[in-house]
């Protein structure tokens, strides 16, 4: 019986002792980004789809959105052994895109943007309602061009109709904030 005892001892300190083992895992690192990568058909062209729960801050303001989620440097790495002259990134909803072309040293050399049937911001939504009271907007359109960062040329054309007319305005936003000055 002593036997017995001495061999279960020993065979329950066996097990204990296997158990006790410490295993050391390798650091793992979780990233999130409201972008998907998709593939398309020309080599050098890249597709990102913005993620629904996104949309609202993309269309809010698309290059501010493509700085803080996107970073080009990381991008170049990873295509960086096709050796292109420069890289054209879409980023894309169903509202519209945006598009980024980068130099090869990743430099934001153009963008150009266009959007459909977004929410206006509110001084063109306060032209729009000056020139057209009464009128209500069946759609909408937005195009913006520029060089780096800044834009150069922006435009919104929103078709309205009234009684069977319909008209289409064309609002540039910039020309909204040159106030004239008040005189004495």
């Amino acid at each position: 019986m002593k036997t017995l005892v001495v061999i279960l001892m020993l065979v329950s300190f066996n097990f204990n002792s296997h158990a006790q083992l410490i295993t050391e895992l390798e650091e793992t690192r979780i990233d999130y980004s409201p972008l998907i990568f998709t593939e398309t058909n020309n080599p050098d062209e890249y597709l990102y789809k913005i993620k629904d729960d996104h949309t609202f801050d993309f269309l809010k303001n698309p290059m501010a959105f493509m700085e803080s989620y996107f970073d080009i440097s990381q991008f170049i790495e990873q295509v960086g052994h096709k050796n292109y002259d420069s890289y054209l990134v879409r980023f894309s909803t169903d509202k519209g895109f945006l598009e980024a072309n980068y130099s090869k040293d990743g430099e934001l050399k153009r963008t150009r943007q266009h959007f459909k049937n977004i929410a206006l911001p509110l001084a063109v939504r306060n032209e729009l309602w000056r020139q057209t009271r009464g009128w209500s907007m069946l759609k909408n359109s937005y195009v913006a061009k520029g060089n780096g960062r800044l834009l150069e040329k922006e435009l919104y054309r929103i078709k309205v109709v009234h009684n069977d007319k319909t008209k289409v305005i064309k609002i540039d936003p910039k020309e909204l904030n040159k106030e004239p000055v008040a005189g004495m």
